[in-house]
């Protein structure tokens, strides 16, 4: 592709890699891929127990609402029956929000309160949207405005520490998120309150001996954790199994024992982003995330333009080593780019830190398209270039007058090309060939004289006036002058008159040998020929009407006719190259290839074009024309004129209005530096 379209490139590489990094308008298909591919299930943690409120229980004991503070007291009492064996924190992973039956409140706080147990009650926050005022003075919605908090009943607050079991359920529907504490509303309370699982994580620690690392957070208070077990894996016991004491006590041994729902009936259920062909209840999900917290496996959201910055360098410098190479390199460079990033990704999460796969995959796949482009382009333009030396070399090498003529054509407009952007870059000259323009008229001047395919050889290679008839007019002087002394002899024709004719016939024989070749004739040789061409033989001419037309020729040896037949070229040329399919790079080429004998005065062919109507490349393109034919020692009309003397005839076209003089003063600089180099 063009230079342009390749910096075109990488911009567009720049823009449309920042917006998909920023705006992450693919949020859910980033997050199927970086939840595979971080998440490592490392097996759960035998210290976390879950009791669960599954159907077996609910078939033994009925509805929940009526026995579920009465068997909550029973389990604690059960769990703590033996110090020895008592569990290090238990979480509750339900809402004992009010007051049900007194009896069964007071069971479950004295519970609590006699065994001295460490226990996390869930707390469930109540959103609801409201306008609020920003602080410029502007109203919007708030959709996470905290209405309320549903906290456990008055005497159970007293006891336990309170933590909100709401799940961060992510846009796309699938829980991979969490919090550590919300700031309280004014009107609500005052200062903060942790989740459920950094309250269970928080107490546990305290109790162990061990430091309490908080994980940061990203700008919306949340943080991503990376899943340990898959649904059902956590160490799970029945709650009637346990009150029916078919579970030994030192199941609990300080253990973290988390206590919730474990049927389909609570609702409690959600889609985890590690294993999304199940669900998982709401408290194996708190188990995950205790067990992120207890061994780092958590992460935030690298910043948004920070990590579009880095996915921008990255894939600029992937293009430029990239562009360089072959496609099988290219697009095995972007495998191993692509499989290295993921990598690099898996890594950088374990360190903390979610950076997004999908766009720097869909980047790269973006660049090995363009690869692809770029190489059938290249192919392309390869089999054009190699189409079009071939064609210039067939026209080169059908006659040796015309030998290398089309590549010289070629290589002086490029070396012309050359020196006006060196002037450019100086400021010296405003005018700008891009690499794309100057192929163009290379390619131009390589196919410019293709029509000469179709131009006789008897007139490409005339290189005399008469063209190869000497040798019939030899043969009829001869029988002139044998017809003469026959008559002298059988018909008493005198000697004088048989010696006149001999001597006219040697005499027309010497001026054909002296006018014949090239160059000029002056006035009196042509006046001389007149004459010579009205010498008969009885009545029979000397010379044939289409002879007398050669020998009259002044300049060259091309006769009218044969002149029209050799410019007809131009016009093969465009019928040639107008049923080609040229792109838009080529697109001018028709046009450039038949203005090469077009003058700035209106005075070229085939269409006399004025200066108005010629752009720069058919100007550039008429110069080393001109130039290449006059340097040439190759051509049957004329001899090789010096490099002086032909820029000398090509400044007085110039100043005659033929041709652009400054464009021959430029080939006239590149050649003089030519040489001076090849010296």
């Amino acid at each position: 592709m063009s230079e342009n379209f390749r910096k075109a490139m990488v911009v567009f590489i720049a823009v449309f890699a920042s917006v998909l990094v920023i705006f992450n308008p693919l949020y859910g298909v980033d997050s199927f891929i970086t939840d595979h591919l971080y998440t490592k299930l490392s097996g759960t943690d035998s210290k976390i127990v879950i009791v669960g409120v599954d159907e077996e229980t609910l078939a033994a004991y009925g509805n929940f609402n009526v026995w579920s503070r009465e068997k909550m007291a029973a389990l604690i009492n059960k769990m703590y029956e033996n110090p020895e064996n008592a569990p290090a924190v238990v979480g509750l992973d339900f809402i004992f929000a009010d007051d049900y039956y007194e009896s069964s409140d007071k069971m479950l706080v004295d519970a609590i309160k006699d065994n001295k147990a460490n226990v996390v009650a869930g707390t469930n926050i109540v959103y609801r949207g409201r306008v609020e005022h920003d602080s410029k003075g502007g109203i919007y919605y708030n959709t996470e405005h905290i209405d309320k908090i549903e906290m456990p009943f008055d005497g159970l607050s007293e006891v336990v520490t309170p933590g909100f079991t709401n799940e961060c359920i992510a846009k796309d529907g699938y829980v991979r998120y969490a919090m550590n504490a919300i700031n309280l509303p004014e009107d609500i309370g005052k200062g903060f309150q942790d989740s459920f699982a950094c309250a269970v994580y928080k107490q546990y620690y305290s109790v162990v001996g061990e430091k309490i690392n908080i994980p940061g957070k990203n700008s919306n208070s949340q943080f991503q954790f990376r899943y340990s077990g898959q649904t059902g894996e956590f160490s799970k016991l029945s709650l009637e199994a346990i009150l029916d004491n078919r579970v030994p006590s030192t199941a609990f041994k300080d253990a973290i024992v988390l206590v919730g729902a474990y049927a389909p009936g609570f609702q409690d259920s959600y889609q985890p982003a590690s294993d999304r062909g199940s669900t998982m209840y709401g408290v194996e999900i708190h188990a995950n995330i205790i067990q992120a917290y207890m061994q780092g496996k958590t992460m935030v959201v690298a910043n948004r333009f920070i990590m579009a910055f880095m996915t921008v360098v990255l894939l600029e410098l992937f293009f430029m080593l990239a562009h360089g190479y072959k496609l099988p390199i290219r697009m095995g460079s972007s495998l191993v780019f692509a499989g290295g990033y993921l990598f690099a990704g898996r890594l950088i999460a374990v360190a903390g830190l979610c950076i997004p796969c999908v766009y720097m995959l869909i980047m790269i796949a973006i660049i090995d398209f363009y690869f692809v482009v770029d190489n059938y382009q290249k192919e392309l333009k390869e089999q054009m270039w190699s189409f079009t030396e071939a064609m210039a070399a067939a026209v080169d090498e059908r006659t040796p007058y015309n030998a290398s003529h089309t590549r010289n054509v070629a290589r002086y407009c490029g070396m012309v090309v050359d020196y006006i952007n060196s002037l450019n870059a100086k400021g010296l000259e405003k005018e700008y060939y891009s690499q794309s323009k100057k192929e163009q008229l290379v390619f131009a001047a390589l196919l410019h004289d293709i029509g000469k395919m179709a131009v006789p050889l008897a007139v490409m290679n005339k290189s005399t006036r008469l063209g190869g008839r000497e040798k019939d007019i030899e043969k009829r002087f001869e029988k002139f002058r044998l017809q003469a002394r026959v008559a002298m002899y059988e018909q008493g024709k005198s000697k004088d008159w048989c010696a006149d004719i001999s001597n006219k016939t040697f005499e027309a024989w010497d001026l054909i040998g002296r006018v014949n070749g090239v160059g000029f004739i002056e006035e009196e040789t042509r006046n001389e020929l007149e004459k010579v061409m009205q010498y008969e033989y009885e009545g029979e001419p000397f010379f044939t009407d289409e002879e007398k037309d050669c020998l009259r020729i002044v300049k060259g040896t091309l006769t009218e006719a044969e002149r029209k037949i050799m410019e007809s070229h131009v016009v093969i040329t465009k019928r040639i190259l107008s049923k080609v399919h040229f792109n838009r790079q080529f697109k001018d080429t028709v046009l450039l290839a038949g203005q090469h004998h077009e003058f700035l005065n209106g005075k070229g062919y085939p269409e006399g074009l004025t200066a108005k109507e010629l752009s720069s490349g058919a100007r550039i393109m008429a110069v080393a024309d001109i130039c290449d034919a006059l340097l040439a020692t190759d051509r049957p009309y004329k001899k090789p004129v010096p490099m002086e003397k032909a820029f000398e005839i090509m400044r007085d076209m110039a100043e005659k209005g033929n041709i652009d003089g400054k464009y021959v003063e430029y080939l006239y600089y590149c050649l003089t530096q030519r040489n001076k180099t090849e010296d």
